[in-house]
């Protein structure tokens, strides 16, 4: 019994240490996400299902990526190599984002860093073991690659599938339906959330000694947390001060502007903290 009593203080502990990654105000009670609070989590689910609103928005989405896809693996086969190191490795990042091809080992050396490698002949490999096709060969006889491999399995069988093959339509009727379900199922769990709002200002970045600082939202003055506890000093808030301001987090000199809205008691302890340098 006083193991599970110490295991719970532990769990309650560490469910205290975790704010939302996304406005740092929030500890995440989980019903959508431990990484992020249910209305930060929600909210991008929210604007990522804008891509996904129709069915023939997926499935132009789709289509084009085939298209894409074979124009990627097509630029790989004729690759003849680096002029250079001679390498057929390109890096993954150019060909799939730019659709250009630029050799990895080299990159690496010019820059110090570069996305994954990729090869004609480790995709060939892929296509072989996974879906037990000849890249090369399809690439010469076809205009489209295959959509999944039970989109393979029924070209097997007919070698005519690919001239009727509804796969991609399929494909894009799950995806759209897959966000569609998932969406309305996360607004029945935001319902239900649980999440904690902290009652102070959290500071945007923590270091490993659990000390923090942020910005200034109007002069972007690199500002200090209060200790080790992640959060701004009272001093820093416009609503320490009695003002009703959008911003959230000052500095001493951009409160220093806003001062003549502050209540008398509140404005005379202001300047008291100026003089002496605390703000």
């Amino acid at each position: 019994m006083n193991l599970n009593l110490k295991d719970q203080r532990k769990e309650k502990y560490l469910f205290k240490t975790i704010y939302c990654g996304e406005c740092k105000q929030r500890k995440s009670c989980g019903k959508l996400s431990r990484a992020f609070c249910c209305p930060c989590q929600y909210q991008m689910e929210l604007e990522k299902a804008q891509e996904y609103s129709s069915y023939q928005q997926v499935y132009q989405r789709k289509v084009k990526e085939q298209q894409d896809s074979y124009q990627q693996l097509k630029l790989l086969r004729e690759y003849s190599g680096c002029k250079q190191c001679g390498s057929k490795e390109v890096d993954a990042y150019d060909l799939f984002k730019k659709g250009q091809l630029i050799c990895q080992p080299c990159l690496i050396s010019k820059e110090g860093e570069s996305s994954s490698p990729i090869s004609f002949l480790e995709q060939q490999k892929w296509y072989k073991k996974s879906w037990g096709i000849d890249l090369t060969e399809w690439l010469e006889n076809f205009s489209q690659l295959p959509v999944n491999k039970n989109c393979v399995d029924k070209w097997k069988r007919d070698r005519n599938h690919l001239k009727s093959c509804n796969c991609l339509k399929q494909k894009a009727q799950e995806t759209y339906l897959l966000f569609s379900n998932s969406l309305k199922e996360s607004e029945k769990k935001l319902k239900e959330c649980q999440c904690e709002t902290s009652k102070k200002v959290r500071v945007d970045y923590l270091d490993s000694a659990a000390s923090g600082w942020t910005y200034c939202e109007k002069c972007e003055t690199k500002i200090e947390s209060a200790g080790h506890h992640g959060v701004i000093k009272n001093r820093n808030s416009p609503s320490f001060w009695g003002l009703e301001a959008k911003e959230k987090v000052l500095c001493g000199n951009c409160l220093e502007g806003k001062k003549e809205g502050m209540p008398s008691l509140r404005k005379a302890e202001f300047n008291r903290y100026r003089k002496t340098g605390r703000l």
